[in-house]
């Protein structure tokens, strides 16, 4: 699931994020490895040939890799990538920060940003991204293409800005620079309702959730929401979104930092995204020097199972410029 939070206080609402149910039975998949991170251990996937230009995909807030598979993963493997997939912190089989509780109120966060001393919040964007770094060291990878959507997009430019070395590509999805001044679209009421008093009502605010973020191509089919909902509940703490959401708070506007970034980078996104419209994109694109921006006709806020071919393809195409340009 994804989650975004703007500077202005009174788009900010961390609290809203505790709709997200807790499911008792967490999934589990014989191909997980574990990196470490400090005392956070995170849970990831190796897919495709060894001998493959690698790619990780960093995941939306409190989305979790799908025990049974996805179609993005396997469209891009089909397009030549070696992919890396893992579960965030406090999201899926990697460690879920409980002890850590709730994140300080949105106010205190912004506060904190205004006078310039550190946010209260358990992690930032930078702990993410140090988690990513670990997962490549455990997968034996120096360099890899970045790929991230939403909450991920956010991490992988903070990758991009602090591990350029590390890094092939950015290429952002779904996502946004921080910006406190650019607007939300209608799939943020969703974002911010009041959670449903029963288990049973939970599940279907959540999926409700998910097709609230759908445009008007590449819809789900009701299997792939259930088996996102199933994986997404396997963290088990109904404060773990909002633990991610306030290290995006607490990061604050990446644009000056994006600034400085020489690699290439691709940022990809929907006509139809009902949560960042356009104008997320364009500033994205406009913060990286080399940025290049494609617009999705009829893609929402998900990167659906319907969609993967679409984005694989994109992906693949502007990686291989790249290896043609690097020959010239």
């Amino acid at each position: 699931m994804i989650w975004h939070q703007n500077q202005n206080t009174a788009r900010y609402r961390v609290a809203a994020v505790a709709f997200f149910m807790c499911l008792a039975t967490a999934v589990h998949s014989q191909d997980i490895q574990i990196a470490t991170n400090g005392d956070v251990e995170i849970s990831f996937q190796v897919f495709g040939d060894q001998t493959d230009p690698p790619l990780v995909f960093i995941d939306g807030l409190a989305t979790a890799v799908r025990p049974g598979g996805d179609a993005l993963t396997e469209a891009l493997v089909a397009q030549g990538f070696r992919v890396v997939r893992f579960d965030n912190r406090d999201a899926g089989q990697s460690t879920v920060l409980t002890d850590a509780g709730a994140p300080p109120s949105n106010e205190v966060i912004v506060e904190s940003l205004m006078t310039g001393t550190t946010p209260p919040v358990a992690y930032t964007l930078s702990d993410m991204a140090g988690d990513t770094m670990a997962v490549l060291d455990a997968a034996g990878i120096e360099q890899a293409h970045v790929m991230g959507a939403s909450l991920g997009g956010m991490i992988a430019q903070t990758i991009a800005t602090e591990y350029p070395g590390r890094t092939l590509s950015l290429i952002s999805v779904s996502s946004s620079t921080g910006d406190p001044d650019l607007p939300f679209g209608p799939a943020m009421e969703a974002m911010t309702a009041p959670p449903a008093a029963t288990a049973e009502g939970r599940v279907e605010q959540y999926t409700q959730l998910y097709r609230a973020f759908e445009g008007d191509a590449f819809k789900m089919t009701d299997a792939e929401i259930l088996a996102r909902v199933e994986a997404d509940g396997a963290a088990g703490d109904p404060l773990a979104p909002a633990r991610q959401g306030a290290a995006a708070t607490a990061s604050g506007d990446r644009q000056d930092r994006l600034a400085s970034v020489e690699l290439p980078a691709l940022v990809i996104h929907g006509s139809d995204d009902p949560l960042f419209p356009d104008s997320h994109a364009d500033s994205t694109a406009e913060a990286v020097p080399n940025g290049q921006l494609e617009i999705v006709d009829g893609l929402g806020h998900i990167v659906s199972d319907a969609a993967a071919g679409e984005i694989a393809s994109r992906v693949a195409t502007f990686v291989n410029d790249l290896s043609t340009s690097n020959k010239e």
